[in-house]
């Protein structure tokens, strides 16, 4: 791997104000677990805050802000609401692809408000046929993200002769089918986007291939924000909401250990146990080694952008299973929290039991999958054709 060259230390005004704002999520997050979407003032004081236009083009009035100080901010948001962590990562995500493709698109849709917000499902389900100007798509694309506070989205389609590709459509070109009931991550509103012969013209299209090797068709763009490997951003970035539930979960057990005790046992105190102590340690370092992972990653990927290379196959790979290692790390560390705090983590009255809820749903994100990722690092690694994937 390459050494950084951005520098390590994020800006930390920006991650301050995202931790002002937890009190605030937290407060909302019931509303929005039974409404199955994110209420309207937690979203009012993310827009506020400026947390949906961190990744706009700064010619549109966004942030452009770095990779650790994005990620280190909505770490802190998800310990308020992960639901809400998790919108503003995908959000985010949405806003920093747009600006990738070509600058008309990137006209009509930050051009009249820059907290447009755009959700995303990148898997090509759908098979265009080719019109004039353009592609016609119908298909059913979930789960959508933040689809309900959306103007726009970004879905993945097959394009004959030239392979897999994302296409932004106005929202209200497409349906939202109430899909959404889930174990975890329910503020969400992941639903169903529902198109029928959409029209998606030729400037609104962001060809996969080449944009997983550096080459955007973007022109407005070229500071180092938009100069970053597609997928290394996007694996890093996921690790966000992660360590956030994970650290949350730290806290909450750490706070308790002083006036729980362990039944049938003589401790009146969990802290006082050594195997208490002994868990709590394990869990923190795999939170701490998460975030060493998230760091790390974030410092390689801004440091080819601001050196305006592009990483290899294989430090790409490795970008990639570091971060759905990360992520196990997070989950690991929960699980472990859990069992050392005991069976009340199952009561709903219990903050441990949603954590545990949306961790266990928000791990298992397609491009945190552990033995795809281990595949194509290993091929890599021992010079084999990746071939499973291009999103590497």
């Amino acid at each position: 791997m390459v050494e950084a060259h951005a520098p390590l230390e994020p800006q930390l005004d920006v991650v301050a104000r995202a931790a002002a704002l937890r009190d605030q999520l937290a407060s909302h997050r019931s509303e929005g677990e039974q409404q199955r979407r994110l209420a309207d003032e937690a979203i009012a004081a993310l827009d506020a805050a400026g947390f949906f236009r961190a990744w706009v083009p700064s010619r549109f009035g966004g942030a452009e802000l770095d990779l650790r100080t994005y990620l280190d901010a909505t770490a802190e948001l998800t310990k308020g609401d992960a639901s809400a962590g998790w919108l503003v990562m995908i959000l985010g995500c949405g806003d920093w692809l747009t600006g990738l493709f070509p600058d008309r698109a990137q006209q009509e849709v930050f051009g009249a408000d820059p907290d447009t917000k755009v959700c995303q499902v990148l898997s090509p389900k759908a098979r265009a046929r080719r019109t004039d100007g353009g592609w016609l798509v119908s298909s059913r694309w979930a789960p959508a993200s933040g689809c309900l506070h959306a103007e726009w989205a970004m879905l993945g389609m097959t394009l004959p002769e030239h392979g897999a590709a994302f296409g932004l459509v106005p929202m209200r070109e497409l349906s939202v089918e109430d899909t959404w009931f889930t174990l975890g991550m329910r503020g969400t509103g992941s639903n169903m986007l529902v198109g029928e012969d959409v029209f998606i013209p030729d400037h609104r299209v962001l060809h996969r291939r080449p944009a997983t090797r550096g080459e955007f068709p973007r022109t407005g763009n070229d500071s180092p924000r938009y100069r970053a490997a597609l997928v290394p951003t996007l694996a890093t970035f996921l690790i966000a909401p992660l360590l956030g539930m994970a650290e949350q979960a730290l806290e909450h057990v750490v706070a308790q250990s002083g006036g729980r005790g362990i039944s049938f046992t003589s401790y009146e105190r969990q802290l006082d146990s050594t195997g208490f102590q002994l868990a709590v340690a394990e869990a923190a370092t795999k939170i701490d080694v998460a975030r060493m992972i998230a760091h790390r990653s974030a410092a390689v990927v801004e440091g080819h952008a601001h050196a305006g290379t592009h990483p290899d196959l294989l430090e790409r790979t490795r970008l990639r299973q570091h971060s759905s290692y990360a992520v196990r790390q997070c989950r690991e560390a929960v699980e472990m929290l859990v069992n050392a705090y005991g069976a009340g983590a199952m009561s709903e009255r219990d903050p441990l039991h949603g954590i545990v809820r949306d961790i266990q749903t928000a791990a298992r994100h397609a491009l945190a999958h552990p033995a795809s990722n281990a595949e194509v690092f290993g091929r890599a690694l021992l010079g084999v054709e990746p071939g499973i994937t291009e999103m590497i």
